[in-house]
Order: C-alpha cells, then structure tokens, then sequence
C-alpha cells in the first residue's frame, strides 16, 4: 500500500506540513483542525486554500474538531451548536473542495476526549450524523466516524448501527481499537474487530495504542507491535488513505522507517 498519510499535528504550521510531507515522499496530509481552526477571514482562508494547490500530488484528509465539539450531546443546545460549527466549517472549505479530483475524507468523533454516554443521546447522534454525512456529500466529501477507545463506537456492532443508519463510513483507528475494553479483555482479537467494520472501512489511522489516562498515541517499539494489524489492513479494499496517528516528529519517522523496512510501501 502507498498511501501513507502523515497528520498536521506534529508540525507548528501548515507549511512545514505540506513540505515534510512532500519531501520525504507521504502520499499526503490530514488536516488536525483541532489544532489548526479555520479562520473566517477571506484573505486568510485563501492563503490556506493557496498553500494547499501548491501540492496538488498530494490527497488531503480532514479531521474536524472533537475538543470543544459534540453533535451527539444529550443537551440539545450544545448538540445543535456543535453541528452548526461543523457545517460552518464545511461551508468555509467549500470552494476548495468541489475544485478537487478526489473525494475528501471528514472524520469525526462520538463521545470525544472519554466523554462518557451519560452524556450523549443515541437518537441525537443518529440524526445529526445523517445530516452531517448529506452536507458533506454535496461537497465532494466524505464522512467517516472514527472508532474511540471506550463507549459507543468502541464496540463495532454500536458504530455499524450508527454508520449504517447515517449512511456514512468509518475512520478505523487501530489505537482505539487496541485500547478498548473489547480487546483489552479478551473478547475480540484485532483481526475480529476489523472483521466485523470491514464493510464499512474508508480510512484508517495508524499507531500501537492510546494510553488510557492521558489519552495519548504511542508508537510501536518494534514490528511486532503493529504487524498483525498492518497485516489485515491490507486485506482491505478501497482504502483512501492510512494516516500515521502520532504526536511528534521522532515517532512518525521511527513508524514510518518500519513500514519501509518489513511492508511494501516504499520511499
């Protein structure tokens, strides 16, 4: 596979993004926008749409907000306005995205950051992902919900009920999955959680596991900490891009030295 995907949100601007990625050959970039917000100004936006078309080779993902941003929120208000905000930014990219000869992937959150269901409202989440999924189609997009590390999308049967009735697809994450409760304790092997999504796979995002407390993305030590999982992503068909998940430039070059040095991905 040859579509390795690095993400914004090592690098302090988007510039040095787009650069190191051109340079050392990544098939492209997801944008973080948790990191790097949109802004409403026209001239601004422009330079950010300006920077992009000066990599044209490159395939660009999307991953919006999650922080402050919950559309399955059990308080209507603030479910509503999360949706809002995400529409907006939809609109604000939109110009760039019907001029593009690809499809853009758009991955989004259910229950963020361990929110705990308490506090989301199944019925809610279901609504407003359909909704969500429709805007971003009419852009030349594509809306995929991305498995977290426990709730309801850690449990592949929970999200498939979601995706399936939204209509959208699913961001894999192979840290969550990793981390979740049904794997850690036993019940499903790696290989049998991708089974059951499989269908249902549009992206992936790539690392060894998320720490439980501190919520963060580690890097394999060794080959043997992501083989079996790179292993079954590759039985996968119509993949868009596989985004390399982590934190810091070190990491993502450790990660990527292996995939070129046991896989089939080249430099």
């Amino acid at each position: 596979m040859q579509n390795i995907i690095l993400t914004s949100r090592i690098f302090p601007t988007l510039q040095e993004t787009l650069q190191y990625a051109s340079a050392h050959n990544y098939y492209g970039v997801e944008l973080y926008l948790d990191k790097r917000r949109l802004s409403l100004n026209p001239d601004r936006i422009e330079r950010v749409f300006h920077r992009l078309n000066q990599y044209p080779q490159m395939y660009y993902a999307i991953h919006l907000p999650t922080t402050d941003v919950e559309i399955g929120h059990k308080n209507n208000f603030y479910a509503q306005t999360s949706l809002q905000y995400l529409m907006m930014y939809i609109d604000i990219l939109k110009p760039w995205l019907l001029r593009q000869n690809f499809q853009t992937v758009f991955t989004i959150h259910i229950g963020a950051n361990s929110l705990p269901v308490e506090f989301l409202n199944w019925k809610t989440c279901q609504e407003h992902l359909k909704k969500l999924g429709e805007y971003v189609a009419n852009v030349n997009g594509c809306l995929c919900l991305e498995n977290v590390k426990a709730g309801w999308t850690a449990d592949p049967e929970r999200l498939i009920e979601l995706v399936e009735y939204a209509g959208i697809n699913v961001t894999f994450d192979t840290g969550h999955a990793v981390s979740s409760p049904l794997i850690r304790e036993g019940k499903l092997t790696i290989a049998e959680y991708i089974e059951k999504l499989k269908p249902y796979i549009n992206y992936i995002h790539l690392y060894a596991y998320e720490t439980l407390e501190e919520g963060r993305h580690m890097p394999p030590e060794s080959w043997d900490d992501i083989k079996i999982v790179w292993e079954e992503i590759n039985k996968l068909n119509n993949i868009k891009g596989i985004t390399l998940e982590l934190t810091t430039l070190p990491e993502l070059e450790f990660t990527f030295n292996l995939l070129q040095k046991y896989s089939n991905i080249k430099e």
